[in-house]
């Protein structure tokens, strides 16, 4: 069968909620915020949702086009007879979470090859131990948020519509700051960023902080609540505040967890196998992964 392929538009954020809340390990990658904001230019990510499965199908088609993992009920036992229908003998799939691969391993059994792939595995954190830093080795996260907080009288504020539109400006500063004229990433970064802003009260679950000193915003950051987890999808901070990364993070998070006490895990993406991120990530000690693999199905 033709799968019914077609760009994602901010009108199915409904009809792609009800199967993303069927999915059993929940990558940021496939939020719909993260699709959506980057499917205009940068990846061209297209959806198509199948009455038959009741299962979400997704690729990318740029610069290629990638099969990504579908989203939804993922626990049936005639995948074989699913993936052939809709791709046929051969596909390859990337950005497949975990607890699928298991679930196709158990069914597919030599008839998958499968690649690690380490860059695009997701960050989980305790997020008690991330809202309150306590303990001898986040004495030095401690440490520079205390000297923040000494240095600069700030306030907290959470993202509305208002503060929205002050973080487009904030963030406009920051490309300019950071050259992101200079970086692609970075540039189809902060176009999916100004989406989400421009569009914050129609994406649901979204959650957010902002650090202002006096009138000037020092840092932010935006979330997305999924479950039992918080998943942390951007964050920045100026060059003009030292520590400011580290203070959003605490921030944030402590106000998540008191808002939302039934929040166990902060999931802070992935590092692209970037050694400086990667060092970064692993100093706040992670307590585990959502890991992801690039697959071929040979059937």
């Amino acid at each position: 069968m033709q799968l019914p392929f077609r760009d994602i538009e901010i009108d199915d954020v409904k009809i792609y909620m009800e199967h993303w809340t069927q999915t059993d390990q929940r990558a940021s990658d496939y939020s719909f915020p993260i699709l959506w904001g980057w499917s205009e230019g940068a990846y061209g990510y297209q959806a198509a949702p199948d009455s038959e499965t009741g299962l979400y199908w997704i690729r990318q088609t740029i610069p290629s086009i990638y099969n990504l993992a579908p989203i939804g009920n993922w626990h049936r036992d005639n995948w074989a007879e699913l993936l052939e229908e809709r791709y046929g003998k051969e596909a390859e799939f990337c950005l497949v979470p975990e607890k699928l691969l298991n679930i196709w391993r158990s069914q597919f059994g030599d008839k998958l090859k499968v690649e690690e792939d380490r860059g695009n595995w997701e960050y989980l954190y305790n997020i008690e131990d991330l809202a309150t830093l306590s303990g001898n080795k986040y004495m030095k996260k401690r440490n520079r948020v205390n000297q923040f907080r000494r240095t600069y009288n700030y306030t907290y504020k959470s993202i509305n519509n208002e503060i929205a539109a002050e973080i487009t400006d904030f963030q406009q500063v920051w490309c300019q700051a950071n050259h992101c004229a200079e970086t692609p990433g970075l540039v189809q970064e902060n176009h999916g960023i100004q989406r989400i802003l421009q569009n914050w009260d129609r994406i649901p679950h979204l959650r957010g902080g902002v650090i202002f000193v006096g009138d000037e915003i020092a840092a932010y950051t935006i979330g997305e609540l999924s479950g039992d987890m918080i998943v942390v999808h951007f964050e920045k901070a100026s060059l003009e505040y030292s520590a400011g990364y580290q203070a959003i993070n605490k921030e944030f998070l402590s106000h998540m967890l008191q808002e939302h006490p039934e929040l166990k895990i902060a999931n802070r993406e992935e590092d692209m196998n970037d050694p400086g991120l990667r060092e970064a990530k692993m100093s706040y000690h992670p307590c585990g992964f959502i890991k992801k693999y690039r697959v071929k199905v040979s059937l």
